[in-house]
């Protein structure tokens, strides 16, 4: 897929909200774990604490900018884990830190 002339769109705002509780109540309903570092995500936690949960695109944003809004796409991460990820501009399977809020 080639990214030429798209630009990656905003991740932010009501959507990104609504991202994030879903996200959150799929993680809770399967106890899932943090898709970076495999460990335990405490879901009460608001995604801005370090543990908390924040969505990570599993496909990058840069990359894959048509993904940014498919819940296909989305993942449970630590905040720490996302924001340590990058841009994922080393492999299309890397995930660009992707904060629930903007």
């Amino acid at each position: 897929m080639t990214t030429e002339g798209m630009s990656i769109p905003k991740w932010g705002g009501r959507r990104a909200v609504e991202a994030l509780n879903r996200v959150k109540a799929e993680g809770r309903r399967h106890r899932s774990p943090c898709c970076i570092c495999g460990q335990r995500i405490n879901y009460d936690l608001p995604s801005t604490d370090a543990n908390g949960c924040t969505v990570q695109h599993k496909k990058s944003r840069k990359l894959f900018p048509a993904l940014t809004w498919d819940p296909s796409n989305w993942a449970p991460a630590h905040k720490s884990c996302n924001e340590s990820e990058g841009s994922g501009e080393s492999g299309e399977d890397a995930g660009v830190s992707s904060f629930g809020l903007s």
